[in-house]
């Protein structure tokens, strides 16, 4: 099956439910040639292309989660890159171009929701790159799952402060310095809240106002640091942007301290 498929994504074939189940088992296999560069690489192929039915679709999702994707049992490897996968569908799902657009039911959103603000809130393992594994990225992937499920149609904006708490607790779980810019794509998720509309400039400033992380142990400063990395990130992803405003400025620039 793997050297088919490595042949079918040259193609613009629709999959079969037995290829789909392949790819689905072998998400979170240990060799990033299969797992980045032929599952992750397939799903992306199929739901750009457009290569599976929206019936397909939601099976595919319904049949991920029957597998307990972030259950304590699931590896590391599963859990980010079922992170990936679930962007994938949010996306589609939200792209009023897509042929997959509005495929995923009320429930189905809502869990989808309601697991990228769980994920990084109860996941503990940090791994960024592997030598022999290659990125995991767990922090990178489930900021980019609850980045694309907070920017969502229909994700409430009323549950925009728990996302931006998700983030802080994510910040404060840490023991170790990131080290493959995972602040940056945390950063992502209050910069585009704002420019989405979802959160007010107002808000934000308030949010960033009450963070208060201590520097008082070893493990202190690592969480500290994070934050800092975490915050300037913001500040220029917001400059960049052009949605720095004079508040929030002020409102970073009085957590950053030097170290």
């Amino acid at each position: 099956m793997k050297e088919f498929l490595m042949e079918k994504i040259q193609t613009s074939q629709p999959y079969t439910n037995a290829e789909l189940a392949w790819l689905l088992e072998n998400i979170g296999h240990p060799d990033p040639t299969i797992r980045d560069e032929l599952v992750y690489a397939s799903f992306c192929h199929i739901f750009l292309e457009g290569l599976i039915t929206r019936e397909q679709a939601q099976s595919l999702l319904q049949f991920s989660q029957e597998t307990k994707p972030f259950s304590l049992e699931s590896s590391t490897l599963k859990q980010s890159f079922t992170c990936l996968l679930y962007c994938l569908l949010l996306s589609v799902d939200n792209e009023s171009e897509s042929i997959y657009h509005a495929f995923l039911s009320t429930n189905d959103r809502e869990l989808l929701f309601q697991q990228a603000l769980d994920y990084l809130t109860i996941e503990n393992d940090w791994s960024g790159y592997d030598e022999k594994l290659g990125w995991i990225h767990t922090a990178a992937h489930g900021a980019d799952f609850l980045l694309t499920a907070s920017c969502h149609d229909q994700f409430p904006a009323e549950k925009s402060k728990e996302v931006w708490q998700t983030i802080v607790t994510c910040l404060t779980k840490q023991s170790k310095v990131f080290s493959a810019g995972e602040e940056i794509r945390l950063a992502q998720i209050p910069v585009y809240l704002l420019l989405n509309e979802k959160v007010s400039s107002q808000e934000l400033t308030e949010w960033i106002s009450k963070l208060d992380f201590p520097n008082q142990e070893p493990v202190d400063y690592f969480r500290w640091l994070n934050l800092q990395h975490f915050l300037s990130s913001l500040y220029f992803q917001l400059r960049s942007q052009q949605a720095l405003t004079e508040e929030i400025e002020q409102a970073i620039e009085g957590k950053i301290e030097p170290a």
